[in-house]
Protein backbone atom coordinates (compact mmCIF):
# COMPACT_ATOMS: atom_id res chain seq x y z
CA UNK A 1 0.00 0.00 0.00
CA UNK A 2 2.93 1.98 0.26
CA UNK A 3 3.78 2.23 -3.15
CA UNK A 4 0.00 3.06 -4.14
CA UNK A 5 -0.44 5.72 -1.21
CA UNK A 6 3.16 7.56 -2.59
CA UNK A 7 2.39 7.27 -6.46
CA UNK A 8 -1.36 8.39 -5.33
CA UNK A 9 0.59 11.36 -3.74
CA UNK A 10 2.93 12.29 -6.28
CA UNK A 11 6.18 13.89 -6.98
CA UNK A 12 7.18 17.41 -8.33
CA UNK A 13 7.23 17.05 -12.18
CA UNK A 14 9.93 19.26 -12.47
CA UNK A 15 8.91 20.28 -16.38
CA UNK A 16 5.75 21.39 -17.48
CA UNK A 17 6.47 20.23 -21.11
CA UNK A 18 7.86 17.81 -22.63
CA UNK A 19 9.67 19.40 -25.32
CA UNK A 20 12.53 21.67 -26.27
CA UNK A 21 13.74 21.51 -22.85
CA UNK A 22 16.36 21.11 -20.53
CA UNK A 23 16.89 21.37 -17.06
CA UNK A 24 18.25 24.30 -14.93
CA UNK A 25 20.12 24.62 -12.01
CA UNK A 26 17.53 26.88 -10.23
CA UNK A 27 15.24 24.24 -11.17
CA UNK A 28 17.43 21.85 -9.81
CA UNK A 29 17.76 23.95 -6.38
CA UNK A 30 14.45 23.92 -5.78
CA UNK A 31 14.23 20.38 -6.24
CA UNK A 32 17.13 18.54 -5.99
CA UNK A 33 15.49 15.22 -6.73
CA UNK A 34 14.90 16.67 -10.57
CA UNK A 35 18.57 15.89 -11.12
CA UNK A 36 17.69 12.25 -10.50
CA UNK A 37 16.79 12.15 -14.30
CA UNK A 38 15.37 9.07 -15.79
CA UNK A 39 15.94 7.15 -12.67
CA UNK A 40 12.51 9.27 -11.17
CA UNK A 41 9.15 7.46 -11.69
CA UNK A 42 6.36 8.09 -13.71
CA UNK A 43 4.68 10.78 -12.46
CA UNK A 44 1.35 12.74 -13.08
CA UNK A 45 0.50 16.62 -11.98
CA UNK A 46 -3.36 16.55 -12.86
CA UNK A 47 -6.29 13.60 -12.24
CA UNK A 48 -6.64 11.09 -15.39
CA UNK A 49 -9.48 12.49 -17.79
CA UNK A 50 -10.07 11.73 -21.39
CA UNK A 51 -8.38 14.77 -23.52
CA UNK A 52 -11.81 17.13 -25.22
CA UNK A 53 -11.95 15.98 -28.87
CA UNK A 54 -12.86 17.77 -32.11
CA UNK A 55 -17.42 17.34 -32.23
CA UNK A 56 -17.84 13.90 -33.24
CA UNK A 57 -14.40 12.42 -33.17
CA UNK A 58 -14.18 9.44 -30.65
CA UNK A 59 -11.65 7.05 -29.83
CA UNK A 60 -12.04 3.55 -30.85
CA UNK A 61 -7.77 2.43 -30.36
CA UNK A 62 -4.78 3.51 -28.55
CA UNK A 63 -1.29 1.95 -29.20
CA UNK A 64 1.61 2.70 -26.71
CA UNK A 65 5.60 2.14 -26.11
CA UNK A 66 6.13 2.17 -22.27
CA UNK A 67 9.19 2.40 -20.75
CA UNK A 68 9.51 -1.09 -17.72
CA UNK A 69 8.87 0.39 -14.39
CA UNK A 70 11.58 1.07 -11.68
CA UNK A 71 14.46 -1.04 -11.77
CA UNK A 72 17.76 -1.19 -9.86
CA UNK A 73 20.94 -0.43 -10.82
CA UNK A 74 22.32 -2.79 -13.29
CA UNK A 75 25.55 -3.75 -11.86
CA UNK A 76 25.49 -5.33 -8.27
CA UNK A 77 28.79 -4.69 -7.83
CA UNK A 78 27.65 -1.31 -7.07
CA UNK A 79 25.92 -1.92 -3.88
CA UNK A 80 28.67 -4.15 -2.50
CA UNK A 81 31.18 -1.54 -2.93
CA UNK A 82 29.33 1.37 -1.36
CA UNK A 83 28.54 -1.18 1.23
CA UNK A 84 31.91 -2.22 1.62
CA UNK A 85 33.17 1.83 1.25
CA UNK A 86 30.64 3.55 3.68
CA UNK A 87 31.16 0.34 6.47
CA UNK A 88 34.71 0.59 6.48
CA UNK A 89 34.47 4.17 7.14
CA UNK A 90 32.14 4.27 9.65
CA UNK A 91 33.73 1.66 11.71
CA UNK A 92 36.93 3.88 11.44
CA UNK A 93 35.16 7.21 12.40
CA UNK A 94 36.26 8.77 8.95
CA UNK A 95 32.38 9.45 8.30
CA UNK A 96 30.69 12.98 8.55
CA UNK A 97 27.72 13.36 9.96
CA UNK A 98 26.36 13.46 6.60
CA UNK A 99 28.43 10.10 5.52
CA UNK A 100 26.92 8.53 8.51
CA UNK A 101 23.05 9.58 7.66
CA UNK A 102 24.01 8.06 3.72
CA UNK A 103 25.99 4.63 5.78
CA UNK A 104 22.62 3.96 8.20
CA UNK A 105 19.66 4.74 5.16
CA UNK A 106 22.17 2.48 2.51
CA UNK A 107 22.54 -0.54 5.33
CA UNK A 108 18.29 0.04 5.88
CA UNK A 109 17.90 -1.22 2.11
CA UNK A 110 21.09 -3.37 1.64
CA UNK A 111 19.44 -6.91 1.73
CA UNK A 112 16.57 -6.01 -0.54
CA UNK A 113 19.05 -4.99 -3.41
CA UNK A 114 21.83 -7.19 -3.32
CA UNK A 115 21.43 -9.95 -5.93
CA UNK A 116 18.59 -8.17 -7.65
CA UNK A 117 20.58 -6.07 -9.86
CA UNK A 118 18.21 -4.98 -13.09
CA UNK A 119 15.23 -6.01 -11.11
CA UNK A 120 11.70 -4.22 -11.25
CA UNK A 121 11.16 -2.97 -7.95
CA UNK A 122 7.51 -3.44 -6.00
CA UNK A 123 7.44 0.13 -6.55
CA UNK A 124 7.94 -0.35 -10.60
CA UNK A 125 4.83 -2.45 -10.73
CA UNK A 126 3.14 -0.55 -9.15
CA UNK A 127 3.89 2.37 -11.28
CA UNK A 128 2.76 -0.13 -14.38
CA UNK A 129 -0.45 -0.44 -12.37
CA UNK A 130 -1.57 3.20 -12.26
CA UNK A 131 -0.47 4.04 -15.58
CA UNK A 132 -3.54 0.95 -16.89
CA UNK A 133 -5.42 2.82 -14.43
CA UNK A 134 -5.45 6.49 -15.51
CA UNK A 135 -5.53 5.12 -19.67
CA UNK A 136 -8.31 2.99 -18.47
CA UNK A 137 -10.23 6.17 -17.04
CA UNK A 138 -8.91 8.37 -19.94
CA UNK A 139 -9.95 5.97 -22.58
CA UNK A 140 -12.88 4.35 -21.46
CA UNK A 141 -14.91 4.40 -24.60
CA UNK A 142 -11.87 2.45 -26.29
CA UNK A 143 -12.20 -0.46 -24.29
CA UNK A 144 -16.31 -0.53 -24.14
CA UNK A 145 -17.63 -3.88 -24.68
CA UNK A 146 -15.77 -7.44 -25.20
CA UNK A 147 -12.96 -6.21 -26.99
CA UNK A 148 -9.03 -7.52 -27.25
CA UNK A 149 -5.49 -5.96 -25.99
CA UNK A 150 -2.46 -7.01 -27.38
CA UNK A 151 0.77 -6.75 -25.13
CA UNK A 152 3.77 -7.42 -26.19
CA UNK A 153 7.36 -7.20 -24.26
CA UNK A 154 11.31 -7.10 -24.73
CA UNK A 155 12.73 -10.56 -23.07
CA UNK A 156 14.35 -9.02 -20.01
CA UNK A 157 12.12 -9.89 -16.39
CA UNK A 158 11.69 -6.01 -16.04
CA UNK A 159 9.44 -5.19 -19.12
CA UNK A 160 7.99 -8.96 -19.20
CA UNK A 161 7.06 -8.17 -14.96
CA UNK A 162 5.55 -4.33 -16.18
CA UNK A 163 3.78 -6.05 -19.00
CA UNK A 164 2.24 -8.59 -16.46
CA UNK A 165 1.28 -5.81 -13.75
CA UNK A 166 -0.25 -3.64 -16.70
CA UNK A 167 -2.38 -6.56 -17.53
CA UNK A 168 -3.42 -8.11 -14.24
CA UNK A 169 -4.46 -4.34 -13.42
CA UNK A 170 -6.23 -3.99 -17.37
CA UNK A 171 -8.47 -7.29 -15.89
CA UNK A 172 -9.35 -6.01 -12.27
CA UNK A 173 -11.00 -3.71 -14.24
CA UNK A 174 -12.59 -5.45 -16.74
CA UNK A 175 -12.98 -9.08 -16.82
CA UNK A 176 -14.92 -8.84 -20.16
CA UNK A 177 -11.91 -7.58 -22.13
CA UNK A 178 -9.88 -10.51 -23.94
CA UNK A 179 -6.10 -9.89 -22.70
CA UNK A 180 -3.33 -11.49 -25.05
CA UNK A 181 0.56 -11.10 -24.05
CA UNK A 182 3.51 -12.18 -25.20
CA UNK A 183 7.90 -11.55 -24.70
CA UNK A 184 9.33 -13.72 -27.97
CA UNK A 185 12.82 -13.21 -29.66
CA UNK A 186 10.73 -13.25 -32.68
CA UNK A 187 9.54 -9.24 -31.92
CA UNK A 188 13.64 -8.42 -29.94
CA UNK A 189 14.32 -6.38 -32.94
CA UNK A 190 10.88 -4.65 -33.02
CA UNK A 191 10.88 -3.94 -30.03
CA UNK A 192 14.51 -2.92 -29.23
CA UNK A 193 15.55 -2.19 -32.80
CA UNK A 194 19.63 -1.44 -31.35
CA UNK A 195 19.95 -4.69 -30.41
CA UNK A 196 21.56 -8.25 -32.10
CA UNK A 197 17.99 -9.01 -32.81
CA UNK A 198 17.05 -6.70 -35.97
CA UNK A 199 18.70 -7.64 -39.44
CA UNK A 200 19.29 -4.23 -40.21
CA UNK A 201 21.50 -3.21 -37.14
CA UNK A 202 25.12 -4.31 -37.01
CA UNK A 203 27.61 -4.84 -34.48
CA UNK A 204 28.34 -1.32 -33.84
CA UNK A 205 24.66 0.00 -33.36
CA UNK A 206 24.29 -2.43 -30.59
CA UNK A 207 23.05 -0.25 -27.42
CA UNK A 208 26.44 -1.37 -25.56
CA UNK A 209 28.29 0.03 -28.43
CA UNK A 210 26.87 3.26 -28.21
CA UNK A 211 27.45 2.49 -24.34
CA UNK A 212 30.82 1.32 -24.48
CA UNK A 213 34.39 3.72 -23.32
CA UNK A 214 35.61 3.51 -27.17
CA UNK A 215 31.70 5.53 -28.22
CA UNK A 216 32.28 8.75 -30.35
CA UNK A 217 30.65 10.68 -27.24
CA UNK A 218 33.36 9.27 -24.57
CA UNK A 219 36.16 12.20 -25.05
CA UNK A 220 33.95 15.49 -24.65
CA UNK A 221 31.79 13.05 -21.61
CA UNK A 222 34.99 13.01 -19.99
CA UNK A 223 36.43 16.32 -20.18
CA UNK A 224 32.77 17.29 -18.88
CA UNK A 225 33.06 15.39 -15.80
CA UNK A 226 36.74 17.01 -15.80
CA UNK A 227 35.00 20.59 -16.10
CA UNK A 228 32.23 20.36 -13.26
CA UNK A 229 33.65 17.76 -10.90
CA UNK A 230 35.50 18.92 -7.41
CA UNK A 231 36.46 15.92 -5.60
CA UNK A 232 37.15 17.70 -2.53
CA UNK A 233 33.76 19.29 -2.40
CA UNK A 234 31.69 16.27 -3.40
CA UNK A 235 33.00 13.49 -1.33
CA UNK A 236 34.37 15.61 1.75
CA UNK A 237 30.44 15.91 2.35
CA UNK A 238 30.39 12.27 3.09
CA UNK A 239 33.88 11.64 3.79
CA UNK A 240 36.56 13.10 6.40
CA UNK A 241 39.55 12.42 3.65
CA UNK A 242 37.67 12.62 0.05
CA UNK A 243 40.68 10.76 -0.83
CA UNK A 244 39.15 6.95 0.87
CA UNK A 245 37.04 6.88 -2.16
CA UNK A 246 39.91 5.27 -4.50
CA UNK A 247 40.12 2.67 -2.09
CA UNK A 248 37.15 1.01 -3.94
CA UNK A 249 36.67 3.11 -7.39
CA UNK A 250 39.32 3.45 -9.82
CA UNK A 251 39.21 7.28 -10.01
CA UNK A 252 37.47 10.12 -8.69
CA UNK A 253 35.37 10.53 -11.83
CA UNK A 254 34.36 6.58 -11.66
CA UNK A 255 33.42 7.48 -7.79
CA UNK A 256 31.26 10.66 -8.91
CA UNK A 257 29.50 8.71 -11.27
CA UNK A 258 28.85 5.31 -8.94
CA UNK A 259 27.85 7.79 -6.28
CA UNK A 260 25.70 9.72 -8.34
CA UNK A 261 23.94 6.39 -9.85
CA UNK A 262 23.58 4.87 -6.05
CA UNK A 263 21.77 8.02 -4.82
CA UNK A 264 19.76 8.14 -8.07
CA UNK A 265 18.43 4.80 -8.10
CA UNK A 266 17.35 4.96 -4.60
CA UNK A 267 14.59 6.49 -5.93
CA UNK A 268 13.66 3.46 -7.97
CA UNK A 269 12.63 1.48 -4.40
CA UNK A 270 9.93 4.75 -4.24
CA UNK A 271 9.27 8.05 -3.69
CA UNK A 272 10.14 7.60 0.30
CA UNK A 273 13.30 5.79 -0.17
CA UNK A 274 15.64 9.21 -2.06
CA UNK A 275 18.51 9.52 -1.01
CA UNK A 276 18.68 12.46 -3.56
CA UNK A 277 18.08 15.09 -0.41
CA UNK A 278 21.71 14.02 0.64
CA UNK A 279 23.04 15.83 -2.19
CA UNK A 280 24.25 19.35 -2.46
CA UNK A 281 21.79 20.71 -5.13
CA UNK A 282 24.78 22.19 -7.99
CA UNK A 283 26.71 19.14 -7.50
CA UNK A 284 24.05 16.88 -8.79
CA UNK A 285 23.19 19.59 -11.42
CA UNK A 286 26.61 19.16 -12.87
CA UNK A 287 26.51 15.33 -12.52
CA UNK A 288 23.15 15.33 -14.40
CA UNK A 289 24.60 17.39 -17.19
CA UNK A 290 27.31 15.25 -17.16
CA UNK A 291 25.36 11.90 -17.83
CA UNK A 292 22.17 13.86 -19.96
CA UNK A 293 24.91 14.42 -22.58
CA UNK A 294 26.12 11.07 -22.76
CA UNK A 295 22.05 10.17 -23.16
CA UNK A 296 21.67 11.99 -25.75
CA UNK A 297 24.92 11.29 -27.68
CA UNK A 298 23.45 7.88 -27.19
CA UNK A 299 19.53 8.31 -28.50
CA UNK A 300 19.53 12.36 -29.27
CA UNK A 301 19.49 14.04 -32.46
CA UNK A 302 23.41 14.24 -31.82
CA UNK A 303 25.58 15.11 -34.84
CA UNK A 304 27.99 12.08 -33.72
CA UNK A 305 26.13 9.17 -35.70
CA UNK A 306 25.06 11.39 -38.70
CA UNK A 307 21.39 10.24 -37.02
CA UNK A 308 21.74 6.30 -37.35
CA UNK A 309 21.68 5.86 -33.71
CA UNK A 310 17.62 6.93 -34.25
CA UNK A 311 17.25 6.10 -37.37
CA UNK A 312 17.06 2.56 -36.61
CA UNK A 313 14.13 2.63 -34.67
CA UNK A 314 12.23 2.77 -37.79
CA UNK A 315 11.62 -1.11 -37.37
CA UNK A 316 9.31 0.20 -34.13
CA UNK A 317 7.72 2.66 -35.73
CA UNK A 318 6.80 0.37 -38.83
CA UNK A 319 4.80 -2.03 -36.43
CA UNK A 320 2.84 1.35 -35.46
CA UNK A 321 2.20 1.54 -38.86
CA UNK A 322 1.15 -1.89 -39.44
CA UNK A 323 -0.92 -2.29 -36.75
CA UNK A 324 -2.45 1.00 -36.96
CA UNK A 325 -3.37 0.68 -40.40
CA UNK A 326 -4.93 -3.37 -39.53
CA UNK A 327 -7.05 -1.66 -36.71
CA UNK A 328 -8.14 0.91 -38.64
CA UNK A 329 -10.44 -2.04 -40.72
CA UNK A 330 -11.99 -3.20 -37.35
CA UNK A 331 -9.88 -5.75 -35.92
CA UNK A 332 -11.38 -5.53 -32.72
CA UNK A 333 -8.44 -4.53 -30.88
CA UNK A 334 -8.74 -2.12 -28.06
CA UNK A 335 -5.18 -1.44 -27.15
CA UNK A 336 -1.80 -2.53 -28.34
CA UNK A 337 0.86 -2.44 -25.90
CA UNK A 338 4.41 -2.14 -25.91
CA UNK A 339 7.04 -2.80 -23.23
CA UNK A 340 10.46 -1.77 -23.63
CA UNK A 341 13.39 0.45 -22.79
CA UNK A 342 14.11 4.56 -22.45
CA UNK A 343 16.03 4.65 -25.79
CA UNK A 344 13.45 3.75 -27.90
CA UNK A 345 11.26 6.45 -26.98
CA UNK A 346 13.60 9.09 -27.40
CA UNK A 347 15.23 7.71 -30.61
CA UNK A 348 11.32 7.23 -31.98
CA UNK A 349 10.59 11.11 -30.83
CA UNK A 350 13.54 11.90 -32.52
CA UNK A 351 12.62 10.12 -36.01
CA UNK A 352 9.21 11.54 -35.96
CA UNK A 353 10.82 14.48 -35.70
CA UNK A 354 8.61 15.78 -33.04
CA UNK A 355 8.82 19.12 -31.60
CA UNK A 356 11.88 19.81 -29.34
CA UNK A 357 13.36 16.10 -29.93
CA UNK A 358 15.30 16.89 -33.13
CA UNK A 359 17.29 19.47 -31.70
CA UNK A 360 21.00 18.72 -33.43
CA UNK A 361 22.93 20.28 -30.98
CA UNK A 362 27.19 19.73 -31.48
CA UNK A 363 28.61 21.41 -28.51
CA UNK A 364 28.33 19.23 -25.18
CA UNK A 365 28.19 22.17 -22.92
CA UNK A 366 24.81 23.62 -24.77
CA UNK A 367 23.16 19.95 -24.64
CA UNK A 368 21.71 20.78 -21.16
CA UNK A 369 19.30 23.71 -23.07
CA UNK A 370 17.60 21.64 -25.28
CA UNK A 371 17.54 17.81 -23.84
CA UNK A 372 16.44 16.28 -20.44
CA UNK A 373 16.88 12.47 -20.95
CA UNK A 374 14.32 12.80 -17.64
CA UNK A 375 11.66 13.02 -19.73
CA UNK A 376 11.53 9.30 -20.45
CA UNK A 377 11.08 8.73 -16.58
CA UNK A 378 10.64 5.01 -15.00
CA UNK A 379 7.34 3.74 -16.52
CA UNK A 380 7.59 6.55 -19.11
CA UNK A 381 4.45 5.60 -21.95
CA UNK A 382 4.48 6.88 -25.11
CA UNK A 383 0.63 6.74 -26.82
CA UNK A 384 -1.06 7.05 -29.94
CA UNK A 385 -4.64 7.20 -29.81
CA UNK A 386 -6.70 6.58 -33.15
CA UNK A 387 -9.86 8.79 -33.35
CA UNK A 388 -12.91 8.43 -36.31
CA UNK A 389 -16.25 9.95 -36.48
CA UNK A 390 -19.56 9.18 -38.18
CA UNK A 391 -18.17 10.08 -41.57
CA UNK A 392 -15.48 7.65 -41.72
CA UNK A 393 -12.83 10.46 -40.72
CA UNK A 394 -10.05 9.51 -38.71
CA UNK A 395 -7.27 11.84 -36.29
CA UNK A 396 -4.28 10.66 -34.58
CA UNK A 397 -3.44 12.11 -31.40
CA UNK A 398 0.31 11.12 -29.58
CA UNK A 399 1.29 11.80 -25.65
CA UNK A 400 3.91 11.25 -23.92
CA UNK A 401 3.37 10.72 -20.40
CA UNK A 402 -0.12 12.79 -20.99
CA UNK A 403 1.86 15.48 -22.47
CA UNK A 404 0.80 16.02 -26.09
CA UNK A 405 3.70 16.31 -28.75
CA UNK A 406 3.04 17.71 -31.73
CA UNK A 407 4.93 17.49 -35.50
CA UNK A 408 5.39 19.35 -38.49
CA UNK A 409 2.35 18.67 -40.57
CA UNK A 410 -1.13 20.51 -40.41
CA UNK A 411 -3.41 20.16 -36.98
CA UNK A 412 -6.85 19.48 -37.59
CA UNK A 413 -8.98 21.67 -38.91
CA UNK A 414 -13.17 22.26 -38.28
CA UNK A 415 -14.70 22.23 -41.78
CA UNK A 416 -14.87 25.82 -42.87
CA UNK A 417 -11.54 26.10 -40.85
CA UNK A 418 -13.47 27.64 -37.40
CA UNK A 419 -11.12 26.17 -35.24
CA UNK A 420 -7.72 24.80 -34.88
CA UNK A 421 -7.26 21.50 -33.13
CA UNK A 422 -3.23 21.80 -32.01
CA UNK A 423 -2.88 17.75 -30.52
CA UNK A 424 -4.96 16.10 -33.26
CA UNK A 425 -3.64 15.83 -36.92
CA UNK A 426 -5.49 13.82 -39.76
CA UNK A 427 -4.55 10.03 -40.32
CA UNK A 428 -3.76 10.91 -43.61
CA UNK A 429 -1.44 13.64 -42.82
CA UNK A 430 0.13 11.74 -40.13
CA UNK A 431 0.82 8.62 -41.80
CA UNK A 432 1.90 10.16 -45.03
CA UNK A 433 5.07 11.72 -42.34
CA UNK A 434 5.34 8.73 -40.79
CA UNK A 435 6.53 7.24 -44.44
CA UNK A 436 8.50 10.23 -45.72
CA UNK A 437 10.34 9.77 -41.68
CA UNK A 438 10.94 6.29 -42.43
CA UNK A 439 12.30 6.67 -46.07
CA UNK A 440 14.66 8.85 -44.64
CA UNK A 441 15.86 6.54 -41.92
CA UNK A 442 15.80 4.06 -44.93
CA UNK A 443 18.47 6.61 -46.64
CA UNK A 444 20.56 7.07 -43.41
CA UNK A 445 21.24 2.81 -42.66
CA UNK A 446 21.83 2.61 -45.85
CA UNK A 447 24.75 5.47 -46.24
CA UNK A 448 26.05 5.73 -42.49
Amino acid sequence: MKYLASIAAGLLLWCAALSAQGLTPEEVRADVRCAANWFRGYDYRSVAAAPKAPPGFKPFNISTYARHGARLYSKESLYDQMHKLLSEASRKGQLTPLGEELYRKSEAVYDIVRGRAYDLTPYGQEQHRVVARRIFKSWRPVFRGSRKIVARSTQTNRTILSMAAACDEYRRLDKRLDIQFDASAADMGILNPTSKYNPRAEERDWSRAFEADTARWNPSFNALWEKNLDPGRFFGRFFTEPQLVLKVFKTYINAARMFYFYLCFSETLGPEESLMYLMDPDDAWKMWECENFRMYSCCGATPLYHGRNWALEEALLRDFVKYWEEDITESGVAARLRFGHDYKISGTLVLLEAEGWDHCEPDPEKVCRIYDFGHMPMASTLLFALYRNSRGELLVRCTLDEVPQHFPIPCYTDRGGSRAWNDFYRWEDFKAHCLKRLELADKILETT
